[in-house]
């Protein structure tokens, strides 16, 4: 469902009645929309007139589209001619006039890549970074776009559309009330203008600081418009000073006063308690209504397609665990017309808990109150110990009844760690290397004392390494051929399983963490996992961090080189202090239809184990070999990248990749949503796809 965001006119507040505090924040040129977790598409319509002030083409095109970007202040903005060729007979390609100087020849190509949708549709995307400026200076504005097929029936509104949105930004700190948050400046409407627009809705220029410390930001509670006042922590300021390059601008307190917004959950804490009347007309007051119980916050609606289609899964886990204390709160975003419903829905689907619907939908203080942005979603509520004990993906599909069975058995105990370990800042100073950490964990303890005795390699080193492998050979162990029974398989798999990632210090609290998932031996003294997993954290300060390997619970392995590595294989491998690792071997004779298992810690559940099929061989990437992937349906979340997935024989056939969502119309989840039309709001997720990096690609890359 798509919603209105009324923007104030920007100047100087005349309520402003506090000293200001500058804000400088650095400019990142990419990476922004992954860090944030959302964007908003920008059409860009496309037609046969070439625009004046091109003066140069490139070579051979045959059936040119042309559009024009718009970047920079809205006075004297840069303009940057888009081309698009689709021939017929030949692939897409894509020129951004980068340098905004008339002359498409001389820029960096586009990567313009084609993916495939099914058997025959083909969508194409890719990246740039188009120079724009501000007065004297000049500064790289980093984009993603991506475009529909253009035959597509379901699509014809977009047949002359490119789509793009920002993936550039400012991040940095913001100090309030004595208290430092991690902040991003965005111009969602990626226009390049930092002081927004006087548009009564859209997109906008927003400011978003970690509230809650769990190294996100939540698009709900906490992103504010730098146009308006906004209250954090009871207080209400305003921003002046932005201009149109953004970056430098003051915060002070205001003598107007505004709502603070709900806090986004976070796991530990306590429910936004609320009193209301459920559809019998009874009072519920939760959480307090549930003291002593394992609670789950159902949000759903009857008109959501998967939250109809998860009711099995939620019926049945209620049937197995109501008599040992699970109970369920539905939240109903359904209106008026479909309350009357409601009741009979309910009854014909086997759903005999309460239900609450205050016939608001989007706009109830519930929906708010608990920073929701999409349904289904739920939050699991210890009634003892009063925390959220679980909620998203973990309360979703399979994972569902595990959580449950898990947070029953632990009902009452102590609010749940966040995943990523953490200790206390060290007394050192911030440029320093070395932590001194006070009661960390094994992993972290272990990490801090390799790091005293100069055994783990440096960030930049690493990253030095991966520009620059240090190939060497690899003696990998022979594929095996005779069936192996189930347990032996998972036996194989853990004793070969080695998570991989990161110890850093974190610039948001100044602690050091431990950001792992993943990872498998090949050799005695070799590791391969995804490449994205040795990618450094976003919350890591830069330079300061170390790659290390964990064998077990808390054996921290050095990393001692990079043999090879390939992002667009999504693979690398790595060279490990020891020589007594239990390597898997590599076998690539798989088809589809074929059992599979796979040993990886999603989520932080440590050891899960399961198996699945070989469902499709697909290319990402047409026409490269390093974009072929498998889809299995093996389980995994976040946590598993990089896990191997086993054959019958032991063999490692590949190792998580990702988990690529098939959505819906977008917006599915309101009546309102509009087939074709490119939304803001939240898709339906129709399912998930499992995809796996091939052991091929990884041969590929091992030195011979």
């Amino acid at each position: 469902m798509k919603r209105d965001f009324p923007l104030i006119v920007a100047g100087l507040f005349a309520g402003i009645c506090a000293q200001a505090e500058e804000v400088r924040l650095e400019w990142q040129p990419d990476q922004i929309s992954s860090r944030l977790g959302y964007y908003y598409p920008v059409r860009l319509e496309l037609g046969a007139t070439k625009p004046d002030g091109v003066t140069k083409l490139p070579d051979g095109l045959k059936a040119p589209l042309y559009g024009t970007l718009k970047f920079g202040p809205q006075e004297s903005p840069t303009k940057a001619t888009v081309v698009l060729d689709e021939p017929a007979d030949g692939p897409a390609r894509l020129w951004i006039d980068r340098n905004a100087n008339g002359d498409l020849t001389d820029d960096p190509p586009v990567k313009w890549d084609a993916r495939k949708e099914g058997e025959t549709m083909v969508t194409w995307g890719g990246s740039a970074a188009v120079e724009t400026a501000y007065g004297a200076e000049k500064r790289a504005l980093g984009l993603s776009m991506y475009r529909f097929n253009k035959d597509d029936p379901k699509r014809a509104g977009l047949r002359n559309t490119l789509l793009y949105y920002r993936t550039c930004g400012f991040s940095g700190n913001v100090s309030l009330g004595g208290k430092s948050y991690a902040a991003v400046l965005t111009d969602d409407a990626a226009t390049g203008d930092f002081r927004g627009t006087d548009a009564a809705t859209g997109p906008r220029v927003n400011l978003l600081l970690d509230l809650n410390g769990d190294g996100r930001f939540d698009s709900k509670a906490e992103r504010f418009d730098v146009r308006k006042p906004f209250n954090v922590a009871g207080t209400t300021y305003e921003i002046t000073g932005l201009t149109a390059s953004g970056g430098t601008f003051t915060i002070a307190k205001s003598d107007k006063t505004v709502a603070e917004l709900p806090k986004a959950p976070v796991l530990g804490d306590r429910p936004f308690a609320f009193q209301q009347k459920n559809t019998l007309g009874e009072p519920v007051r939760f959480p307090e209504d549930y003291k002593g119980k394992l609670v789950l916050l159902d949000f759903w609606a009857t008109w959501c397609g998967p939250c109809v289609k998860e009711l099995p899964n939620v019926t049945k886990v209620y049937e197995e665990f109501h008599p040992k204390g699970f109970e369920i709160l539905g939240v109903s975003l359904d209106s008026a017309s479909g309350l009357a419903k409601l009741a009979q829905f309910t009854k014909d689907k086997g759903m005999p808990w309460p239900q609450v619907c205050d016939t608001k939908g989007w706009p109830s203080p519930l929906v708010e109150g608990y920073s929701v942005h999409g349904i289904p979603a739920a939050f699991l509520v210890d009634g003892k110990s009063g925390a959220i004990v679980a909620m998203g993906s973990d309360l979703r599909g399979e994972q569902l009844r595990t959580t449950v069975e898990r947070c029953l058995a632990k009902l009452g105990a102590a609010a749940p760690a966040k995943i990523s370990s953490s200790v206390p800042p060290p007394s050192t100073p911030p440029e320093a290397t070395a932590p001194e950490p006070v009661a960390p964990d094994a992993v972290v303890a272990k990490a801090t004392e390799l790091l005293k005795q100069g055994k783990l390699l440096a960030a930049d080193t690493f990253a030095a390494q991966k520009q620059n492998p240090q190939p060497a050979p690899v003696a990998l162990a022979p594929a095996g051929t005779a069936p192996l029974p189930g347990r032996e398989i998972a036996r194989r798999a853990a004793a070969g399983y080695v998570r991989a990632g990161w110890f850093y210090q974190c610039t948001t609290c100044g602690r050091w963490h431990v950001n792992l998932a993943g990872g498998y031996a090949v050799a005695n003294d070799t590791v391969v996992t995804a490449h994205h997993v040795m990618q450094p954290p976003q919350s890591m300060k830069p330079g300061v961090g170390h790659p290390i390997l964990v064998r077990g619970e808390s054996e921290v392995l050095p990393v001692t080189a990079v043999v090879a590595d390939d992002a667009a294989s999504d693979a690398i491998v790595l060279r490990a202090a020891v020589e007594d690792l239990s390597p898997l071997p590599l076998g690539g004779d798989v088809q589809v239809g074929d059992s599979v298992w796979c040993l990886s810690d999603p989520r932080g559940e440590r050891g899960y184990f399961s198996t699945g099929i070989v469902n499709r061989f697909v290319e990402r990437t047409v026409g490269d070999p390093r974009g072929r992937r498998i889809n299995l349906s093996t389980d995994w979340a976040p946590g598993s990248s990089g896990a191997a997935v086993l054959d019958v024989a032991g063999n490692v056939i590949g190792h998580v990749a990702t988990i690529r969502a098939l959505f819906g119309k977008a917006p599915t989840h309101s009546p309102e949503a509009k087939p074709g039309d490119p939304a803001t709001g939240t898709a339906a997720m129709a399912m998930n796809l499992h995809e796996a990096i091939p052991a091929k690609s990884v041969l590929a890359i091992i030195p011979k």
